[in-house]
């Protein structure tokens, strides 16, 4: 009897501890309103430490869907190495807006959890490509960014950014 009840606190124990690392490593949600008055949208990320994403978009402006796949062991640990930057660590959890906007608003939440942690980090009027003009956000942060939108675009299957949607390699240059 002993022993059966035992077994049953090990298997417990074992189920807790596989239910915990099966959390996520980072959930970001994106809420975008613009350029044009009417057009909005939302996108929802989340990322698992054994690499699988879902990603949700929804809006007015682009497809909506659900969608998923699983990172390559490269991609997962360059975003392993973001996460765990100390400038991202050091993050503020409320970012206000460096801009003032006027038919744009981009409103970013990013929930990034480390052995147990949980860093939330709010970025009021995010606009990465104010980095071109004056130094704004600190470029680990904008790296993060532009490895989420690379996997947003991968899982959605999306098209490659062009033009003035292209802003990563342009805002990357500018922060270094």
């Amino acid at each position: 009897m002993q022993l059966r009840f035992l077994a049953l606190i090990f298997l417990l124990a074992l189920f807790a501890a596989a239910k915990d690392s099966s959390g996520p490593l980072l959930v970001s949600h994106n809420d975008i309103k613009g350029p044009l008055l009417d057009e909005a949208h939302t996108e929802d990320l989340t990322i698992f430490p054994d690499g699988r994403v879902t990603y949700n978009e929804q809006g007015n402006d682009r497809k909506t869907g659900s969608f998923s796949l699983r990172l390559t062991p490269q991609k997962l640990h360059r975003l392993n190495m973001l996460i765990q930057n100390k400038e991202i660590r050091s993050l503020p959890a409320d970012i206000p807006s460096q801009i003032r906007t006027i038919d744009y608003n981009w409103e970013k939440k990013m929930d990034l959890f480390r052995k147990g942690a949980k860093q939330t980090v709010a970025i009021r009027n995010f606009y990465p490509l104010l980095n071109t003009q004056r130094p704004a956000y600190p470029r680990p942060l904008l790296e993060l960014e532009c490895v989420l939108q690379e996997i947003q675009r991968s899982v959605s299957k999306g098209p490659v950014p062009r033009g003035d949607e292209n802003w990563c390699p342009l805002v990357l240059e500018e922060a270094r």
